[in-house]
């Protein structure tokens, strides 16, 4: 357990100028480093973390906007546009360039009783070349999730505001106790991948997931010793993305540079990986065995 925080409002803390201002309430109008609107979290009254770092170096996303924003009542930042460029270039085709790539924010995908909404609906349009999977995406966004003890991460972000002579090297600070909770992540977007690939699926689209290293890494211990077929070169309809922190160069003030993990991408088929996931365990008939209690209170011993 112990995180640190990696970014305050865009700003990396591991480099020690220039020091970071705190945020007040009165900025709340100010723009999120990663998307044409005010910070929600500053205007909720929360701290404005986007990402804290694990004891092994890992970042975990703490805010739904900071690996690309679905927000769709505002234009698209420069920052944005190259993320979704990113991530056509590496599932349809390093030749695409951006006037090929169309999007949709937040669409509606009707279920019984029900609704979803994709976070982006990709398009390739007007592009030449023969592409191995479909020409029409859901893509999922997922980069990290919440944190345990959040409660410690906010008392200390606000003693470093209260501090005198405040530092970067005192907000980034290990927090003891507070950590991050890939289970909940995971289980939270299940549901929400199973339904949306299966919508995309049968109206003869793809679907692509794009997660943090560490949500990457946990499903990956319960998918490795699936043969999962690759399908990069043939007619894939799910993709699975990983993004990293990009440690190519020094640190230098600003956000923390994200890239796409060439290692940690999976292209296969849709069906068979839903398969995989609900696949998991194996019988144990010891669970059928033991002391069992009547509801009378009488204890009763089942042998195998």
């Amino acid at each position: 357990m112990g995180v640190k925080i990696a970014e305050y409002f865009g700003q990396r803390t591991d480099v020690q100028v220039p020091v970071i201002e705190p945020i007040a309430e009165c900025d709340a109008i100010r723009n999120c480093p990663f998307m044409n609107k005010p910070c929600g979290k500053i205007r909720k009254g929360l701290k404005p973390v986007c990402s804290v770092r694990k004891r092994n170096g890992d970042v975990w996303i703490v805010c739904r906007e900071r690996l690309c924003s679905t927000n769709k009542d505002v234009p698209l930042t420069e920052y944005q546009k190259s993320t979704l460029l990113a991530i056509a270039r590496e599932v349809f085709s390093t030749d695409i360039e951006r006037e090929n790539v169309l999007i949709k924010r937040e669409t509606s995908m009707p279920v019984v009783e029900s609704s979803y909404h994709a976070d982006y609906i990709m398009s390739i349009r007007n592009f030449q070349k023969n592409l191995h999977g479909p020409n029409n995406v859901v893509l999922e966004m997922q980069g990290g999730g919440e944190t345990s003890n959040t409660g410690k991460i906010t008392s200390h972000v606000t003693q470093w505001e209260r501090a005198q002579g405040r530092t970067n090297k005192f907000l980034m600070a290990e927090i003891g106790q507070a950590g991050t909770i890939e289970t909940n992540a995971w289980r939270r977007q299940q549901e929400q991948f199973i339904v949306k690939g299966n919508i995309s699926s049968q109206t003869g689209g793809g679907i692509v997931f794009c997660v943090g290293s560490l949500l990457y890494d946990y499903l990956w211990q319960r998918m490795r010793e699936v043969n999962l077929r690759n399908l990069r070169e043939h007619n894939w309809s799910m993709c699975l993305l990983c993004f990293e922190e990009d440690k190519a160069g020094a640190p230098a003030p600003g956000p923390i540079p994200l890239r796409i993990n060439q290692e940690k991408i999976i292209f296969t088929n849709y069906i068979t990986f839903v398969q995989a996931l609900i696949n998991q365990g194996q019988p144990y008939p010891a669970m059928f065995t033991g002391t069992f209690e009547t509801l009378e209170g009488t204890l009763i011993d089942i042998a195998e």
